[in-house]
Order: structure tokens, then sequence, then C-alpha cells
């Protein structure tokens, strides 16, 4: 190995070269998007809202605070309170039988976030976020699962804007 290596400046020069690049890029702060970067004051918090309605919501928000190492804790200093939800299936087209050929998933959300002594950070924050996908009559099953993937995956585009407006107003803070 230390003869290919010998053998092949180009390798090293190229390896150096990327080495430098990623050192310069960490040290500029530059990081992948995903992890939510809080300071550890905010790292703790609780979501309030109403647990009868939209489970799938707070499972999406509960899997996305462990996926950005959050601790959900009800004592905790930093509340999220959703004031406001909700979703909508709309008929987006019909084709020429007067049949649904196209659906619209819209989400909607109004929040607030509550500081300690239960101040109040920021009022009437929204969310939103829509799907579109096309419905097959002869395909229903496959229809079905696909509206339920693009119901999670609003819910979890939900969630992240939640997040990344909560870390916005808790660095200002």
């Amino acid at each position: 190995m230390f003869a290919l290596l010998k053998s092949s400046p180009e390798i090293n020069f190229k390896t150096t070269c990327y080495v430098l690049l990623f050192t310069l890029l960490t040290g500029c702060g530059f990081t992948l998007r995903g992890n939510i970067e809080l300071p550890i004051s905010a790292q703790s918090l609780w979501l309030v809202t109403d647990s009868h309605k939209n489970s799938l919501f707070q499972q999406q928000f509960k899997l996305l605070a462990q996926q950005n190492n959050l601790t959900l804790d009800e004592d905790a200093e930093l509340k999220i309170v959703i004031t406001r939800i909700n979703f909508r299936k709309i008929t987006t087209t019909l084709d020429a039988d007067a049949d649904v050929d196209e659906y619209t998933l819209r989400g909607e959300l109004s929040f607030d976030i509550i500081g300690s002594d239960e101040e109040q950070l920021a009022g009437n924050l929204e969310a939103f976020s829509e799907r579109t996908f096309q419905y097959d009559a002869n395909d229903a099953a496959a229809s079905n699962s696909r509206e339920a993937f693009l119901n999670a995956e609003l819910w979890r585009d939900l969630s992240q804007q939640i997040l990344r407006q909560y870390a916005a107003r808790v660095r200002i803070k």
C-alpha cells in the first residue's frame, strides 16, 4: 500500500485538498441541513395540543424531536402550544366522467411559543403545507397507500416548520 501511495502523487494531492476543504467548511460553521442547532436551555420543550386529534402530527413531531436530540418534557420551561389545526382533503380535478382525478391534502396550523413564567415569546406563528396526488380508481389500494404516505409527509413538513421557527425564536431571545 505504501508503494501505491508513493507511486501516485495525484491521489495524495487530491486527498489533501479534500481534507483541507472539509476542514475549512467545518471551521466556518457549515453543516448539512437536518439537525437544528439550539442552545442547551432550549433543547428541552413540551408540545401542548389536543391529545385526541392529530395523533399522526404528534407522532411525527416526537420523531423529529428525537432526531434533533430534543427532549420532550412536560415540565420544560419552553412550550409550543398548538392553537389551531386544520386539515383538509380537497378535490382538485375531475375527469370526464366527473370522478375525482386529483386530490390536494392541505395542513395548516397556528402555534405560540411560551417561555418560563408563562410569558409568550412568540404568538400567532403559522405553518402551512400541502401535497397533491392523483387518485386512480383502478388501483384504489395503491392510491390509498400513497395518500397515507403523503399525509405523513405533510405532518412531518409541518413539524419541521414548527421546529425551525422555534429555533429562530429561542436563538433571538
